[in-house]
């Protein structure tokens, strides 16, 4: 609410220069008015809060040159000046916001999964009864609060996340936070943790995501560099390694369906052969939809790859709630492309 005030106010005082200036010439109230959106529009992209101010220079240069005149936008862009301070004040406490608020439940997730690693093979034992009794869904589902809508394709079922927490803590199986849930395919046994197998559901809300960056020539170095701080972080809180060894299917983004597909090739602790991740993303306004398939075999590449496409091909957002329905300075940015997200970049300060 804080940030949308801020930028009412910015709007009305950008309106009330250009107005005034516009006496002088058009194109210069034009310019007088819209150079603060965009100063704040770069800012939203890049998170350089300077930029706001150095988009603000040009009007300082008019507020003089023309101070005492029927043109004088001096209080204007005074007002202006102020306006951008709240409006990056209000911008960062947003940001603030949302990350405590996603430590939070990440810390809480955490907690839950390392109270139970102790019971894990008492949890293992008991799964076949508790797979039993999860409700198995069909048609179509809303995901969460993001917009957006999967329809869940035939021979297909959906199951919430929160009963598999209960019934998987401890396990290498246990969703993590922003997993919405999983989609199995009916002829998968899901009472047999040893040969599950299921594309993994998340919601990602970090804001708006540029559909760039994917055919980036330096994308699969950067993932591996990437790959090995967030290891390494993991790695120090006593999780085990991993590593990323290339782009087993390089990264395609499609722009009809706002969708991008792409498997890694993973190295794991304990697996004598190299694994892959399937995955495929469907970009919305302000969110993100992510499926996956995680540490499977190379002769289930196919399958896997199709999966997870055709999940992002059942996904759309909402009216409003679309890649295209973007607009700056209105909606919240990640400060994000996608080939920085694909790359894993956007994950290395969590």
């Amino acid at each position: 609410m804080l940030l949308l005030i801020a930028t009412l106010v910015l709007f009305a005082l950008a309106g009330w220069a250009g107005i005034t200036y516009a006496k002088h010439a058009l194109w210069r109230g034009l310019l007088v008015a819209v150079l603060p959106l965009i100063g704040i529009g770069v800012v939203s992209a890049t998170g350089n809060v300077l930029l706001a101010y150095v988009a603000l220079l040009p009007l300082g240069y008019f507020a003089y040159k023309d101070r005492g005149s029927e043109y004088d936008i001096l209080w204007p862009v005074i007002g202006l000046v102020a306006a951008t301070w709240f409006w990056t004040y209000a911008a960062e406490q947003s940001r603030h916001a949302t990350v405590v608020a996603s430590e939070e439940k990440a810390a809480a997730y955490r907690q839950s999964s390392e109270a139970d690693a102790t019971n894990a093979a008492q949890t293992i034992a008991q799964w076949p009864q508790r797979a039993a009794t999860l409700k198995l869904h069909r048609g179509k589902l809303s995901l969460s609060d993001t917009g957006a809508e999967l329809v869940v394709p035939e021979h297909w079922r959906f199951i919430d996340a929160e009963p598999l927490r209960e019934a998987l803590s401890g396990t290498k199986h246990f969703p993590g936070f922003g997993v919405i849930g999983w989609l199995v395919h009916e002829r998968v046994d899901i009472t047999q943790l040893d040969t599950l197998w299921y594309v993994e559901v998340d919601a990602d809300r970090r804001g708006h995501v540029k559909a760039g960056g994917v055919d980036d020539s330096d994308l699969e170095h950067r993932k591996g560099e990437a790959t090995a701080r967030i290891n390494a972080k993991a790695f120090a809180g006593g999780a085990p390694s991993f590593s990323f060894v290339k782009f087993r299917e390089a990264p395609n983004y499609d722009a009809s369906y706002d969708r991008a597909v792409w498997v890694d090739q993973m190295s794991y602790p304990g697996e004598t052969a190299l694994l892959l991740d399937c995955y495929a993303i469907k970009l919305g306004k302000e969110a993100q939809i992510w499926f996956r398939m995680r540490e499977q075999y190379e002769g289930a590449r196919e399958l896997c790859m199709r999966s997870v496409r055709l999940m992002a091909g059942k996904t759309q957002f909402a009216s409003g709630s679309s890649y295209g329905d973007y607009s700056w300075p209105m909606d919240d940015n990640s400060g994000f492309d996608l080939g920085e997200v694909i790359a894993s970049e956007h994950r290395v300060d969590d």
